[in-house]
């Protein structure tokens, strides 16, 4: 049954009555909401209920008692649009930096950016006058597979990646900050290695997982009365989401096909922490669908007495642990990100992996015959498969918009702004035969209205801007609705053209919209230019030596369109085209060659129409490989490559305080939370 919706604004809200209940005149209905607050009534004969006026957006449960039926509903009462900030409301805008969090490089991170180091970032926005941060995908990623790297094919969408945790900002650190220190040599050598390297690798998250067993063998043995306390109002906020996924995590662990035997331990003595050396399982990773079938049903009695059994509680517990402590973290950010007048803007993917937790934990929430993807479009011209497994739009029709407000609202928990990865997924998804091709795909509808009214009511909620990314093929109409819906859309320079392949002027970029310059599955500004994805995809053997020829012709044609767009805009004079010009066709492999082109592009986005102008900080920092290139999987290092400037430098790089200066002069506004 799908949920009634009104809005909240409405002067005289009523719903219609089910065939069942229309016209019965011994009809009584109460309205409930989530707190338990109820209003009631009677209605004698009439095919409508006249609700209460001034109900506050939320979610409500409508029951309807007669002698001849009893049934419930849900009530969607949305605001007439999603959150904006006052400072929106009134025109202003916003620049920010875009970063992925992995990617950040610091002295003292241990081999992949943390939470700590996106403190700095957006305490370097704020000092150079952004007032947005955007950050990746936070989502957890299976443990268990050093390939299960991409935030956009996650575990759960649900809960965090604990990779992202600072050990160190642990308060339970303090309790083995002896022993930590009394081994600084081969531990620090094993940091040192890590950091150095130019991709994450699975070894960070190794050391990592070993201090945090030790510290949450310290939280069940010291923990205070207010951190435990803590613990448990966490456990609390959605205890059969959470109990499910960490007795996910539990038995992704004992049914694993190989120990890892690589990792840190602290010797029983807590003087010395050893590195050991690190080796991973050759067998296929870990899932659900390889454990016995008894164990692939969450609420199975196998199940139930696995996780009642002493060594399961205690992994069980540790689970629980990482996400405690990792959203604890995360919402420490988030009220830095506050305190500095930023936005924390986070990214929520379109689906998770099919063999994921949450497939797992909500097995009848999932279409498990079908895969997500995409028809052929510029980004993919034969079209794409992401492996993903969709929501069922049957399940999610008859629900009432509840798995999508549980999921958005754990995403806007401490979040400012929500990007939605792939938005036109809330009427409608491209669905492939699982194991077929694009184009044996076709689009699957979905309850839009339910989803949009969902989407408002939770951004009311929790004040938090709502960014669909729309590229790729777009119903007729959805680009308007999402106007109507204060929903920005999301505009990429790379891809802003007219019919003639020329780039699109400022103004023909519409003022509700997010504008940037490139993204996660696009090389950056200088790797465009230079056709560096190009040369990758030919590396991974995904296209022969005439087509790259041709590509590469392609691209130097689109690059000159590029600049004379730059050009015209003002953004670029004649004799600095000129020398990028020459740059350019010697091939120079220094990022920093482009900084001028990366400036005037985003210049020239300041001077859109566009509340917000996104400076991705791989574009500024001049690197030149892109952090995935769609079609590989093993052919390319996805997802793990750093940036060349650690975070430390940042603040002081002068490409980004010259670039930062020059925005704040064309986009002049104050927070916009």
């Amino acid at each position: 049954m799908p949920a009634f919706i009104v809005f909240a604004d409405d002067p005289a809200p009523s719903i219609a009555l089910p065939t069942a209940f229309a016209g019965l005149a011994d009809l009584r209905w109460r309205l409930i909401d989530d707190v338990g607050f109820a209003h009631g009534g009677e209605v004698n004969g009439a095919a409508r209920i006249a609700l209460p006026m001034n109900l506050p957006p939320g979610a409500y449960r409508l029951s309807l008692i007669a002698r001849e039926a009893r049934e419930t509903f849900r009530v969607l009462v949305r605001p007439p649009h999603a959150y904006l900030s006052p400072a929106f409301q009134r025109g202003e805008r916003a620049w920010g930096f875009g970063v992925n969090l992995y990617a950040l490089r610091s002295a003292r991170n241990w081999g992949v950016g943390d939470f700590t180091d996106l403190k700095s970032i957006i305490g370097i926005a704020s000092e150079l006058g952004a007032r947005i941060v955007g950050v990746n995908p936070l989502h957890a990623l299976n443990s268990l597979d050093p390939k299960a790297v991409s935030p956009y094919s996650p575990l759960s969408r649900f809960f965090l990646n604990p990779t992202y945790i600072d050990v160190e900002a642990i308060p339970e650190f303090a309790t083995i900050a002896d022993r930590f220190r009394a081994d600084e040599v081969s531990f620090r050598e094993a940091l040192a290695w890590m950091s150095s390297d130019a991709h994450v690798t699975s070894f960070a998250d190794l050391i990592k997982r070993s201090y945090l067993e030790a510290l949450h063998a310290t939280f069940q043995e010291n923990a205070s009365l207010e951190r435990r306390r803590a613990f448990d109002r966490f456990v609390t906020r959605d205890p059969v989401r959470l109990q499910r996924f960490t007795r996910y995590e539990a038995l992704n662990e004992k049914f694993a096909p190989a120990k890892n035997p690589g990792g840190v331990t602290l010797k029983p003595d807590g003087t010395r922490v050893q590195v050991l050396n690190f080796t991973v399982p050759n067998e296929p990773p870990n899932n659900w669908l390889s454990w016995p079938e008894t164990y692939r049903d969450p609420a199975s009695p196998e199940v139930e007495r696995f996780a009642l059994e002493p060594e399961a509680r205690r992994r069980i517990d540790f689970f629980t642990y990482l996400q405690f402590v990792a959203d604890e973290q995360l919402a420490s950010v988030s009220e830095y990100a506050r305190s500095a007048g930023v936005v924390l803007y986070c990214d929520l993917a379109v689906g998770v992996a099919a063999d994921s937790a949450d497939v797992w934990a909500e097995r009848d929430k999932y279409l498990f015959d079908r895969t997500i993807g995409a028809p052929p479009d510029p980004l993919g011209p034969l079209g794409q498969n992401w492996g993903l497994a969709p929501l069922d739009p049957v399940a999610l029709e008859r629900d009432g918009g509840a798995t999508i407000a549980a999921l958005l609202r754990a995403n806007m928990a401490h979040a400012g702004a929500l990007r939605i990865d792939h938005v036109m997924s809330l009427g409608r998804l491209f669905l492939i035969p699982r194991g077929g091709e694009a184009r044996d795909g076709a689009y699957g509808e979905y309850p839009l209205e339910t989803a949009l009214a969902a989407t408002t009511i939770e951004s009311a909620r929790a004040e938090c801007l709502v960014i669909g990314e729309d590229l790729g093929t777009v119903v007729d109409g959805f680009r308007e609705r999402m106007v109507r819906e204060s929903i920005l859309s999301y505009r990429v320079l790379l891809f802003g053209r007219e019919h003639d392949g020329s780039f699109s002027p400022p103004e023909a970029y519409p003022a509700s919209s997010l504008a940037t310059g490139s993204t996660h599955d696009l090389p950056t500004l200088p790797g465009w230019v230079l056709g560096r994805d190009i040369d990758a995809r030919a590396r991974a053997g995904l296209a022969g030596d005439e087509a790259v020829a041709q590509e590469h012709a392609v691209r130097r044609v689109d690059a000159t369109r590029l600049l004379e767009a730059l050009q015209a805009a003002g953004e670029l004079d004649g004799e600095t085209v000129e020398r990028l010009h020459r740059t350019i066709d010697q091939r120079t492999a220094d990022g920093g060659a482009y900084a001028a082109l990366v400036a005037a592009a985003y210049r020239f986005l300041a001077n859109t129409p566009a509340r917000i102008v996104l400076v991705q900080l791989d574009d500024i920092l001049g690197e030149l490989d892109q952090v995935n290139v769609p079609g590989t999987f093993n052919e390319y290092p996805n997802w793990r490559r750093k940036n060349h400037v650690a975070v430390e430098d940042i603040a002081g790089d002068e490409r980004v305080k010259s670039l930062a200066a020059q925005l704040c002069h064309r986009i002049r506004g104050g927070p916009v939370g």
